[in-house]
């Protein structure tokens, strides 16, 4: 028990900040006598001497008991200590006071008592008190009568040390750990004020110095403090040679059980058993391992082609934690050779990312079902493209109509009998005109007369209309070069022969662009729908 004391009482002493906080709140009193306001409490100088333009007093004629209070703005403070300077004197008015660090205004205080000045004897006026303790006032209470008046409270000046809530440090200036429950640290070292967050921690275990989950993690979960997706626990690890401590020791969670080899060529290797973006590595090594020599990480998509697979690792040194950016089905480890034989003993094995089927910071949240492959970790964005019939950033978006296939690129057959066509596969959803046949109409049928007519009607009308198209491009063209000729032809009296040169090399360069874009409208115009009616054609004259 004593010794237990004495561990508190180090700790203690070791959270001890000075950080002053009452710049951050307001005070108030009981009663007031004039210009004896409770705000001078809070105030310059810091000193015993008083008067009533720089020290708090509450009413002389009262008899109920008297108080001063602070309120902290921002909410709850982590208080380390309280230093209160007294009216010089006066301590029998002090005799017998309260200090309390409470979450209400509630008076009588209803809180945590920091001190109780004791019998017999009058207290100090000038006094540091401890208190480490959370709360949003710091109530001065008094309930003993001066030996004329009522209870009186007079404060020179009161020093309200610690930190605002998950700050710590000497100036307030560091956050407390997200793994400490309610992020709440003390202000002196940063140590977790009710523990760690344990969650995650197999057997609900952690250092609540360092947050760290003492035994391990919980299922599916990796990292120090247990906060990270684990893909590598729903996998299967194979360690080469094969030993009587299996992979499987390295994927249970469990920081004590230990996966061991020893050979002349030896692996570690996890399969994640489908390609996943892989964003870290956490490796926990144990005693027994070959540390000199080239440590190396490879990640490949088929088990036995590591070796030429992509190395994220090759250091002279065991890795534990890993950064690394990659899709990945495979990780090999292959630690350095020493001698004629390597040893490896593996007690964790933690693969940071999700499934490809999610992401988010738990992997919790689906990707988007067009997705072609794992979507972005954080933003759910599908990176490797979508199913064939979508676009946008999440697939979210029915190819426009007339449109079909990856990208939206393919365009629809023109011998569907209603468009659309499906806009993943091209098929004509609801059949074919007469004449035609197949999933996508481009097959030519010969049972019926007019359906034949109908398909070359409409290869007819494709055609003119393809031909017409091309026919006024090469005419507007034809326009605009013989109206620049024309007014070239007026000005010809006033041009050099200079100019006229140039003119002639100009419009050498307009044929030559309206020939290329001829060419080129030619080409995007009617070549893809030109070469499937030339097949139409040829099947129907086969036939």
């Amino acid at each position: 028990m004593l010794l237990r004391l004495l561990s508190h009482t180090a700790i203690l002493l070791r959270v001890t900040a000075q950080h002053n906080l009452t710049p951050f709140g307001t005070a108030t009193q009981s009663s007031t006598q004039p210009s004896g306001f409770p705000k001078n409490a809070i105030e310059p100088p810091v000193s015993n001497a008083f008067s009533h333009e720089i020290c708090s007093h509450t009413g002389i004629n009262t008899t109920t008991p008297a108080w001063w209070m602070f309120q902290f703005s921002f909410g709850i403070a982590y208080i380390t200590d309280i230093t209160i300077y007294y009216r010089e004197s006066f301590a029998h008015r002090m005799d017998g006071f309260q200090l309390y660090v409470t979450n209400t205004s509630t008076i009588p205080p209803d809180g945590y008592l920091c001190y109780e000045d004791p019998d017999p004897g009058l207290p100090d006026i000038t006094q540091t008190i401890p208190c480490n303790q959370l709360g949003q006032y710091v109530i001065y209470y008094d309930t003993t009568p001066d030996n004329i008046y009522g209870p009186i409270i007079e404060l020179c000046y009161v020093a309200i040390n610690g930190c605002r809530k998950g700050l710590w440090g000497n100036n307030c200036e560091k956050v407390c750990a997200t793994y400490c429950v309610d992020q709440l640290c003390y202000p002196g070292n940063g140590s977790c004020i009710f523990g760690c967050n344990s969650d995650y921690c197999l057997n609900d275990i952690c250092n609540k110095f360092t947050g760290i989950c003492t035994d391990g993690c919980k299922q599916k979960r990796t990292g120090d403090f247990c906060n990270k997706y684990n893909l590598a626990y729903d996998s299967s690890v194979l360690i080469n040679p094969n030993s009587s401590y299996p992979g499987s020791l390295a994927n249970d969670g469990n920081k004590i059980s230990c996966s061991k080899t020893k050979g002349p060529t030896v692996t570690f290797q996890v399969d994640l058993k489908e390609e996943s973006i892989v964003t870290g590595v956490h490796i926990l090594f144990g005693d027994y391992n070959t540390k000199v020599g080239s440590h190396t990480l490879y990640a490949s998509n088929t088990s036995n082609s590591w070796k030429s697979g992509t190395i994220l690792f090759e250091e002279q040194f065991l890795p534990t934690r890993i950064n690394v950016s990659a899709v990945l089905r495979y990780l090999t480890y292959v630690p350095p050779v020493q001698g004629i034989s390597a040893e490896l003993e593996v007690c964790e094995i933690g693969i940071h990312g999700c499934p490809p089927s999610h992401y988010g910071t738990r992997c919790n949240t689906l990707c988007p079902g067009n997705c072609n492959g794992p979507c972005d970790l954080d933003t759910g964005n599908c990176i490797f493209g979508c199913l064939n019939g979508w676009i946008g950033n999440k697939c979210e978006q029915a190819c426009r109509d007339g449109l079909y296939g990856s990208n939206c690129l393919q365009i629809c057959s023109p011998f569907c009998l209603h468009a659309p066509c499906d806009h993943r596969t091209g098929d004509c959803i609801d059949g074919c005109i007469r004449g035609v046949h197949g999933t996508n109409c481009m097959q030519v049928s010969i049972n019926t007369a007019d359906g034949v007519n109908e398909v070359a009607t409409r290869i007819g009308i494709f055609i003119g209309g393809v031909l017409l198209g091309i026919l006024i491009t090469v005419a507007v063209c034809y326009i605009i070069r013989k109206t620049r000729q024309s007014q070239k032809r007026e000005g010809k009296d006033n041009v050099s022969k200079k100019t006229q040169s140039q003119d002639s090399q100009h419009y050498d360069d307009v044929r030559m662009e309206n020939v290329s874009t001829y060419q080129d409208l030619r080409m995007e115009t009617g070549a893809n729908e030109y070469d499937q009616i030339s097949q139409i054609n040829t099947s129907y004259d086969n036939h």
